[in-house]
């Protein structure tokens, strides 16, 4: 630091300042770019969805990203226009596949027994994992530097260059890919390898301990491209690539981008666009571009035939049951032409297409514990966002951009048409909604309503994602399949991108990466000839291996046994012996040869329920012989591995098993015939033999006990299950009874029903608002009618009163006799009924002019007056 300090010291004053001047410069371009361009990881995390474009039979679909640590899955029967976001898992049950569409041009091809999981999907990055099964992968398209890799349980599988790759891994442990076009690499713990076009490598066993490379024959290439291509375009394919020549020479003649317009419109990066040319037309509109119109029925409207998944991290997912309804609902933006006809714009995925689960914006009524939503309109925003364990979404954009979109009150283009908004009851969010099923909006509701975007904010549908509940079929998987098979480890030669949210997603889906060390590596291949077979109809034709070097090495060894049989018939007793050695060591030989592929490969499933007991060579003598007479015999001359073509039977019947057993006792009876003398030996070796005997009936005893014990636990564990079973299934038909009871306070009404019972509630309420108003009117005329008397009762305390001036009080009148006080009563008494009466109120009610009694004179003193007066009646008694 000195030294350095010193150099500056040192230069001159102008060089030093240019230089300070010079790293400021190149400091601040630094930070510019490290706190200001936009990083490319983040665009990673940006939601991006592949679509399953066909279901054949029974195929499940789970979802693990949005599951808490240790979760386990909640497996679902999957549908056409599933979308699959990372982190979904894909299994199809034996007799079933499913098509899975990437990109318009990049598919996967799931076989009978196949479990497919997705790692990563991203910008320029596709990783999947390939645990069971076997699988054909269509890469139509590849940018530069874009992985496309599969991971398995031996190792990783990259796909370098367009092409058609089948990959599997078989019962034994075996992984391995045919590469029927294209270039794929291999990396493992062992290194890494290239498989050209035209071969296929083999992984032997789970620690791949032998790599074999051999050539694809053509007529089990053909034979795999020709079913995969008839069941891809199953209306256009003519059979053309069943010569395998053929295929090599132009791959491309089906591929979507040549044939497709939609494709013209809509990004690569979109799935699913082909389906729009067989069920619309594009227009060019005014403002929009060009548009895509559905060809439906009148008063059809988008988001109106299909269901919502609530399983998905990033929100509520609109899934379609139209067919061509993928991209249309998850890009772009729809619109309302002319109040007659709606219109797909797809002009906002043309620069970067983000996947949304849904463009709609969600609108609640309270009111009557419904939810309905509405299609966005163009130039109407959405934010990408995923959900966090308690259900707060988390966007992908800056506060300030958020606080424009989503936290302020937006007038939708699209409900201006009460006919474009699709309302259900609450309790029936998750369930399939039919057009004819969506109820009518109440104006006077959805005036007092305020449309959100976020799904999850409205409470009633926060609680729905909660509970998880739907009327959707279950996918059923054995616990033991689940965990040994779905749930092994597999091999990626990189990690897969962090899943927002989740940062144990790697060790959820037991992903591990190979080191860069061992990826320098060269693997160390074996030439292994060709791989013939014959292909099946179920994608996974048996595969054998051939060479040259194999047939010569069967021919030495043919001529080798044929020698050692003519020494041996002489007398000779190191020939004999050398015969059986032979014999011994063929049949005891390595069970997982190397030239074995997986052939027809079982269910595992099943197999992990019910694993069957290893079998015991037996040591009886004469058995050991006829089994080592029997393995010569093969010796001499093996049998010819039989091809089976489709559809013919593999297995004989009884009658001619038996003569085949016949006629090879009978030529083995020739070729070798058995000496006297060794029958002999072998009835005089029988005591010497008894104690081994012994010991193998022991060894028998304590394998028949082991296996006792294994069957006694299996019973429990199956006992434990039926339990398990029985509480489910109790679990389930207490909720059909629920289902059945709603049904029956609720019976089913048709549809003018349910039409007169609103109309009934709309003129109940409008009686009701009757009623109050004239309750509200007879109010306000009594509190006028009372005020009014009021006013007319304080009149008349404040009018005076008309006295004679004359009259003295009556307190103040002197002493006089009798009739002097009775006349002057009486003058006042005139006196009074001279006075004017002040005018009484109008009674509200009035006697029948036929009462017969006399009219009551009615006194309009006040009541101080009438007091005044009796006082002076009391004084006037006094007086006397």
């Amino acid at each position: 630091m000195n030294r350095i300090k010193q150099s500056f010291q040192r230069m001159p004053k102008t060089a030093a300042i240019i230089g300070a001047f010079s790293a400021g410069i190149v400091l601040t371009s630094i930070l510019f770019l490290v706190f200001r361009s936009p990083s490319k990881a983040d665009d990673n995390l940006l939601p991006r969805a592949a679509r399953i474009e066909r279901v054949e039979g029974n195929v499940g679909l789970a979802h693990t990203q949005a599951l808490p640590n240790g979760g386990e899955p909640n497996w679902e029967e999957a549908s056409k226009n599933t979308p699959l976001v990372t982190g979904d898992r894909v299994y199809a049950r034996d007799g079933s596949r499913a098509t899975v569409a990437f990109t318009r041009r990049n598919y996967a091809r799931l076989d009978s027994g196949s479990a497919l999981d997705i790692l990563s999907l991203a910008d320029r990055r596709t990783q999947l994992a390939l645990r069971n099964g076997a699988a054909i992968f269509d890469v139509g398209e590849l940018t530069n530097g874009e992985l496309f890799e599969v991971a398995t349980p031996n190792g990783a599988f990259d796909f370098t260059e367009p092409g058609l790759y089948q990959l599997g891994i078989g019962d034994n442990g075996n992984t391995w890919i045919s590469v029927l076009s294209g270039l794929a690499q291999v990396v493992g713990r062992s290194g890494t390898g290239s498989i050209n076009k035209g071969e296929m490598l083999t992984l032997v066993g789970q620690a791949a301990s032998q790599i074999l490379l051999s050539k694809l024959s053509p007529d089990y290439a053909g034979g795999l491209v020709n079913d995969y291509y008839g069941s891809r375009y199953p209306g256009v394919y003519d059979g053309r690539y069943s010569s395998y020549d053929r295929y090599l020479e132009d791959p491309n003649y089906y591929d979507s981008y040549r044939r497709s317009v939609s494709y013209d419109y809509v990004p690569d990066e979109i799935p699913g666009g082909s389906d729009l040319d067989d069920y619309g037309d594009w227009t060019e509109v005014d403002g929009y571009g060009h548009c895509w119109a559905p060809r439906v029925d009148a008063g059809w409207v988008p988001y109106r035939d299909g269901y919502w998944d609530v399983g998905s991290a990033y929100g509520p997912t609109w899934i379609s049951q139209e067919p061509w309804g993928y991209a249309p609902y998850h890009y772009g933006r729809w619109a309302y032409l002319n109040n007659r006809q709606w219109v797909w714009v797809p002009q906002y995925v043309e620069t970067q297409p983000v996947y949304a689960p849904a463009l709609v914006a969600f609108v609640p009524l309270a009111q009557t514990q419904q939810i309905g939503w509405v299609p966005l309109a163009p130039n109407e925003a959405y934010i990408p966002r995923y959900y966090d364990d308690n259900f707060q979404a988390q966007y992908f954009a800056s506060p300030r951009e958020v606080a424009q979109v989503i936290n302020v009150q937006h007038n939708y283009v699209n409900l201006n048409y009460p006919q474009a908004i699709t309302v259900v009851p609450v309790q029936n969010f998750t369930r399939f909604v039919a057009p004819q099923e969506a109820l009518a909006v109440n104006p006077q509701f959805l005036a007092q309503t305020r449309p959100v975007l976020d799904p999850y904010a409205i409470a009633s549908l926060r609680n729905v994602a909660i509970t998880g509940e739907n009327e959707r079929q279950k996918f059923k998987l054995a616990r033991a399949f689940n965990e040994q098979v779905l749930n092994a480890p597999v091999v990626a030669s990189v990690a897969p991108l962090a899943v927002p949210g989740r940062a144990n997603f790697n060790e959820a889906m037991q992903v591990e990466t190979v080191p860069a060390s061992q990826k320098k590596n060269k693997l160390k291949m074996q030439e292994n000839g060709q791989a013939v077979a014959a292909y099946a109809p179920d994608g996974q034709g048996g595969v054998a291996m051939s060479s040259a070097n194999d047939a010569a090495a069967m021919q030495q060894r043919k001529q080798q046994v044929q020698e050692l049989m003519n020494r041996s018939a002489q007398g000779d007793r190191a020939a004999r012996h050398e015969l059986k050695k032979m014999a011994r060591e063929q049949a005891l030989g390595p069970t997982n040869a190397p030239n074995a592929i997986p052939g027809q490969m079982q269910n595992k499933e099943f197999r992990a329920l019910n694993p069957q007991p290893a079998m015991e060579a037996t040591q009886n003598p004469r058995k050991l012989q006829k089994q080592i007479d029997r393995q010569q015999m093969n010796a001499i001359e093996p049998p010819r591995q039989q091809t089976l073509q489709p559809g013919q039977g593999a297995e004989l019947t009884h009658e001619q098993r038996k003569a085949q057993k016949r006629a090879a006792v009978e030529q083995r009876n020739i070729v070798m015939p058995q000496p006297q003398a060794t029958r002999q030996q072998l009835r005089a070796a029988q005591p010497a033999n008894a104690n081994a005997q012994l010991e193998q009936r022991r060894a028998q005893k304590q394998s028949l006990h082991q296996q006792r014990q294994m069957q006694e636990q299996q019973l429990q564990q199956q006992r434990v299950q039926e339990q398990v079973n029985q509480q489910r299934q109790l679990k389930q038909q207490r909720k059909q009874q629920r289902h059945m009871q709603e049904q029956q306070m609720q019976p089913p009404q048709s549809k003018q029903q349910m039409k007169q019972e609103r109309r009934m509630q709309e003129q109940q309420v409008q009686q009701q608002m009757q009623r109050q108003m004239q309750q509200q009117q007879t109010q306000q005329q009594m509190k006028q009618q009372r005020k009014q008397q009021r006013q007319t009762q304080e009149q008349q305390m404040r009018q005076p009163q008309m006295q004679p001036q004359s009259a003295p009080p009556a307190a103040f009148n002197p002493p006089s006799d009798k009739q002097q006080r009775k006349a002057e009563r009486r003058a006042m008494q005139e006196q009074q009924q001279v006075q004017p009466q002040p005018v009484a109120p109008p009674q509200p009610r009035q006697k029948s002019a036929a009462y017969p009694g006399q009219p009551r004179r009615v006194d309009a003193a006040s009541p101080s007056q009438r007091q005044a007066e009796k006082a002076q009646r009391k004084a006037g008694k006094g007086n006397q």
